[in-house]
């Protein structure tokens, strides 16, 4: 089997470090997602009722005109088409639902459904989604976002040695 190799850590971290620092010159902001998806779930409210920019929550995305032009946005689209590039070009594109053993598709993909909307409920509580703490957190030298760092790696070591049964002979 011909596995196909993925960048170096490092040299990822470095460009992604890169791209966030000319992010903060270019747009005045760091990187985050979570911002985009709040804004286009607006506009497509508003589209379908206008009523909706008088919305107390969403109606903030809605000040500007039209909330899908913001850097946020853009960077997300951004982001999904130079990943599809990326897996173009390393011949990665492969359809599939990848699972432990005993769980069929239909449940990995109920569960992966499950927590996307868990997590995306709980980025707007916080205001602000992972990548955004850590990213631009770090980046600033916030102190709140290094703690939140250590604990979600913490966690996730934590989490992943519990759960790393159900992962063995990946189908």
């Amino acid at each position: 089997m011909n596995k196909k190799r993925y960048w170096s850590p490092v040299t990822a971290g470095i460009l992604l470090g890169i791209a966030l620092f000319i992010s903060f010159i270019v747009a005045g902001q760091g990187m985050g997602a979570s911002g985009a998806f709040a804004r286009s779930t607006a506009q497509i409210a508003y589209s379908v009722d206008p009523n909706f920019a008088q919305n107390a929550y969403a109606g903030k995305y809605l000040k500007h005109g039209n909330a899908l032009l913001n850097w946020t946005v853009i960077e997300v689209v951004g982001i999904f088409i130079g990943g599809f590039i990326s897996a173009l070009i390393a011949r990665r594109i492969k359809p599939e639902v990848t699972r432990g053993k005993g769980y069929s598709s239909g449940k990995r993909l109920f569960f992966a459904f499950l927590g996307g909307v868990i997590v995306a409920a709980a980025t707007r509580l916080t205001r602000g989604c992972t990548s955004g703490q850590a990213l631009d957190g770090a980046a600033t030298f916030s102190v709140g976002a290094w703690i939140f760092m250590l604990a979600a790696f913490g966690a996730g070591f934590f989490f992943a040695f519990l759960f790393k049964k159900q992962w063995k002979g990946v189908e």
